[in-house]
């Protein structure tokens, strides 16, 4: 303990206390307790927290508010400019923990550069720091790590020796670092010990294609890649199935007006289109692929996330309230959850805008989604004839 408090004494002399600082972190006991649930986690962006009060917090265990980034001088911000304060207080009322997204993917373009310097030897610990006091000013529980894509290449062997130092200091707190990284592939520079540091990883198993690929028009968020993926993660990388997450997207993909669409843009001029993952050249995933890949998470990993919470519909239709029923209703005794719909005027037709998972058919619920006036039980059957 003396040699330590010489040694520490000799760094703030020498380097402000930065460099003190990951020395104690270094010396710290690890006291964060693992959390073994199974995951609910959410993505949430600086341009959605205006929706906040929309978005059915209680539903999710994580929310992860993305992005944080460094500046020209080395200062942590939040995007936009963003205060976070309010959807940190709102989200832990609700129950959730919130963590910082840092990065977001590649990252922006002139953003590169800052991360670089960032995360070199001689600035590592200052950086961190600055981490560690956004998150305790805050109030935050944790850091999740979202540096892929095209920023990797800029980051390269920086990448490890960052994680391994963000570890121990939010350890030291009792805070969790995990990650976003793809579906089944990684960078050479994303090593093995970076992995296994890692509390949990959210397997983004989305845009496995895209408008930036023309040539490749087509699902870009499919069950087998949602398959092949966890295959990849746990046969290859050897990462132990409870700290898995295994991401879905709330967008699709246009290869037509060449962009992105929201699912609440998608479903809400005809809600039968939540039913299904692709209109014309538009690919994305509707409530039954999403039903069907949260029933694989929970046999295969320990939770599923969303990019982005924002994008959901906030009605009957949300995707985020299905999975939530999904694992609610459990393993059905042995059995399988299905789909529901209100039957309002109880003339046993439902309404498609309606559904709910369940293991048995709940009061006020049929199986059939043909009811399109649920207001009038003399209207029936009025989608006779739609495949189902």
């Amino acid at each position: 303990m003396h040699s330590l408090r010489l040694s520490c004494l000799l760094c703030l002399l020498l380097f402000f206390g930065v460099s003190c600082k990951q020395e104690l972190y270094d010396h710290a006991p690890d006291v964060y307790v693992e959390d073994n649930r199974f995951k609910v986690v959410g993505y949430l962006s600086a341009g959605s927290f205006e929706i906040i009060d929309q978005i059915e917090l209680q539903r999710l265990t994580h929310l992860n508010l993305a992005f944080g980034n460094p500046d020209a001088q080395g200062e942590l911000v939040f995007s936009r400019g963003k205060d976070i304060s309010e959807v940190v207080e709102k989200a832990h009322a609700a129950g959730v923990k919130v963590l910082l997204s840092l990065a977001g993917g590649g990252g922006l373009e002139e953003e590169k550069p800052y991360w670089k310097k960032a995360l070199l030897d001689e600035n590592r610990a200052a950086f961190i720091e600055k981490i560690m006091a956004y998150v305790e000013k805050h109030n935050l529980d944790g850091v999740d790590v979202d540096i892929e894509g095209n920023l990797m290449p800029t980051v390269g062997e920086t990448y490890t020796p960052f994680v391994l130092d963000l570890k121990k200091a939010l350890h030291s707190q009792g805070k969790a670092i995990t990650a976003a990284l793809p579906g089944a592939w990684l960078h050479e520079d994303m090593s093995q010990e970076a992995l296994e540091a890692y509390d949990f990883i959210n397997i983004m198993v989305y845009d496995d294609t895209g408008p930036w690929n023309p040539d490749k028009s087509g699902p870009h968020s499919t069950y087998e890649f949602a398959e092949r993926s966890i295959a990849f993660w746990l046969e290859q990388k050897k990462i132990p199935a409870e700290r898995l997450v295994l991401g879905m997207p709330f967008y699709g993909y246009d290869f037509d007006v060449i962009g992105s669409k929201r699912y609440s843009e998608i479903v809400s001029a005809n809600p039968a289109d939540a039913y299904r993952d692709e209109i014309d050249l538009l690919y994305y995933n509707g409530l039954p692929t999403i039903v069907k890949k949260t029933q694989l998470a929970m046999e295969k990993v320990n939770g599923v996330m969303f990019w982005e919470l924002g994008q959901d519909a906030f009605n009957d239709l949300s995707l985020l309230r299905a999975v939530d029923q999904m694992l609610k209703a459990g393993d059905c005794a042995g059995g399988s959850t299905a789909t529901y719909f209100a039957d309002m005027d109880a003339d046993g037709y439902g309404d498609l805008s309606k559904p709910i998972q369940a293991c048995t058919s709940p009061e006020g619920y049929v199986s059939n989604r043909q009811d399109c006036d649920d207001s009038d039980a003399a209207i029936l059957d009025c989608m006779e004839g739609e495949d189902e």
